[in-house]
């Protein structure tokens, strides 16, 4: 079995990851591996992280990618995957996904990086989370950027908000 950071230099569609998530997501999703999980990725961009996930979990595998951009929908792949359009900073349209598509073993928001976009899909998702899943949100950093919607000390960033999820957990 090719590591998942093989698969990533190998794709013939181009995705945007750093490096150090690789191992990152080796350790949190290599239990999934030949399990068939059902797995959300919110940002398709230009498709390669799908393609990524089909070969690094395998045959069954079922893949439903969220891009805000219709020509995602343009982009072709083999096995079980379906490209919806929307928001991810719209509750409205969270309810209305969700009802249809249910829960996820793997939730990767891999998609605009804003405050906006990120708490309402932590908020909206994370109960659709199977027991035993994994959700990950990526490139957090944006919590101290500005232009995001984050600032250094800033309450109501992304950090901020798993800061008191996990004080809320540990409170006694």
């Amino acid at each position: 079995m090719k590591h998942i950071r093989e698969l990533f230099y190998e794709l013939d569609k181009s995705s945007h990851k750093w490096d150090p998530y690789f191992d990152v997501y080796d350790k949190h999703l290599s239990r999934f591996r030949g399990k068939s999980p059902k797995i959300l990725e919110i940002g398709v961009q230009n498709g390669g992280s799908i393609d990524m996930w089909q070969q690094y979990f395998g045959e069954g595998t079922k893949i439903v990618g969220i891009d805000v951009l219709p020509e995602c929908t343009n982009l072709k792949y083999n096995g079980d995957v379906e490209i919806v359009i929307g928001d991810q900073a719209s509750e409205q349209f969270w309810n209305e996904f969700l009802d249809k598509h249910g829960t996820f073993d793997i939730v990767i928001d891999d998609g605009g990086h804003t405050m906006i976009q990120q708490l309402v899909t932590i908020n909206k998702v994370f109960p659709f989370v199977n027991e035993g899943g994994v959700f990950i949100c990526e490139d957090t950093h944006t919590s101290y950027w500005p232009d995001w919607g984050g600032q250094f000390n800033k309450p109501n960033t992304f950090l901020d908000y798993a800061k008191q999820l996990t004080d809320y957990l540990n409170r006694e």
